[in-house]
């Protein structure tokens, strides 16, 4: 039997930073950027390229705020197209990151997408081995992080735990509700006073057995708020700050598109404005107004999901193009193929011949067909 204290860290709450204090200083910096130092590159150009001051690196008596945080690892990143910052043996490449994300994007749960997470991660690389350990109150999240030797091992941990805490939390649209969290590494002291794990608002063990993340079990069933690139891409464009507790705001774009989906598993193809601004305690013309703030019209959002519902048939399914088009609502095949073509740029059989080749379509194209119709 699994003893309660091998789930739950002890209570050490890490004590909040005071206001005044800017962040992380200048020497957690210099850590961050060990791995591309090691490859080469220039640490003060990095910085300057992350609209941070270069005399920052080193420099105890500076800090960075958690946006320029955000902006300095995705600066990183880029020059090492390397998802690890240079701290692993094997970099993890932007590219297979990516097709790590889209199978994840397609789940339903925020359980379902870190365990797809989990395996994708554990058939990446021997150097990082994560398990998910469940329970009837939650999940325990251990990471095994083999770094190099010339890397801080433990300024890599505490940025992957504040990666997975803030991208999650905006997935599910509030802050992850952690049980604990416990790392091998020391507690963390800078010169300033600043606390690099108070953002987890939780239970902070230091000297651990093993790093870990404890989940609470209402979190495993939380839908995601959020499932496409071009989200992806705008909450990175949008400097998150990683050292804010996050926000859970949603926007109206992703509030519709949960509702139209709603309303498409149950037959609805064409939900009026009116049905959709009910169910989400809205009025038509405040939600149409809400939606052009954003870019985006009603309109867009329905022939957009239609249409990728039909492409993730086109490419898992062989059926015929006239079945696809009565799946997604269409009576008549022509009607399909015209307004598969204004969406997609091909008509449908362009669209299967072209893409059905490419696994990582494939696969992020089951995860969606899955998602949207549970078969």
């Amino acid at each position: 039997m699994t003893k309660r204290s091998d789930i739950l860290p002890p209570a050490a709450h890490s004590e909040p930073a005071p206001e005044k204090l800017a962040g992380l200083d200048g020497i957690a910096v210099k850590r961050l950027l060990q791995g591309a130092v090691l490859k080469g590159h220039d640490p003060e150009a990095l910085l300057r390229k992350a609209g941070i001051d270069p005399s920052t690196y080193g420099n105890v008596d500076t800090s960075i705020d958690g946006r320029a945080l955000s902006r300095l690892i995705q600066q990183i990143q880029l020059a090492l197209d390397d998802a690890f910052i240079g701290f692993m043996a094997e970099r993890c490449r932007l590219a297979l990151d990516l097709e790590r994300m889209l199978a994840y994007l397609h789940c339903e749960t925020f359980g379902e997408s870190i365990r797809v997470s989990i395996r994708f991660t554990q058939a990446l690389s021997e150097d990082i081995g994560p398990q998910l350990i469940e329970d009837r109150a939650g999940a325990k999240h251990v990471c095994v992080y083999h770094t190099i030797e010339e890397v801080d091992r433990d300024i890599f941990v505490w940025f992957r735990f504040i990666w997975i805490f803030q991208f999650f939390s905006w997935l599910i649209g509030r802050p992850l509700r952690l049980r604990g969290v416990q790392i091998q590494g020391p507690r963390p002291v800078q010169p300033n006073g600043f606390d690099r794990f108070a953002v987890f608002g939780c239970p902070v063990r230091y000297d651990a057995p093993f790093d870990a993340l404890f989940y609470d079990r209402s979190d495993l069933s939380t839908r995601l708020r959020h499932g496409t690139l071009a989200d992806v891409e705008e909450y990175n464009a949008s400097n998150p700050d990683w050292f804010a507790t996050p926000t859970g705001r949603t926007t109206w774009r992703s509030k519709t598109e949960h509702a139209l989906v709603d309303f498409q598993r149950s037959q609805n193809w064409s939900a009026p404005i009116e049905a959709v601004a009910e169910r989400l305690c809205s009025r038509p013309r405040r939600l149409r107004r809400d939606l052009a703030r954003e870019g985006e019209s009603f309109q867009q959002i329905r022939t957009r999901l239609r249409g990728e519902l039909a492409a993730a048939y086109l490419l898992v399914t062989d059926l015929p193009i006239t079945e696809v088009g009565y799946r997604v609502g269409f009576s008549e095949p022509g009607s399909f193929s015209r307004n598969f073509a204004e969406w997609a740029g091909l008509t449908p059989t362009q669209y299967r011949d072209r893409y059905k080749p490419d696994g990582a379509r494939q696969a992020a194209a089951s995860m969606l067909l899955s998602e949207r119709t549970g078969a």
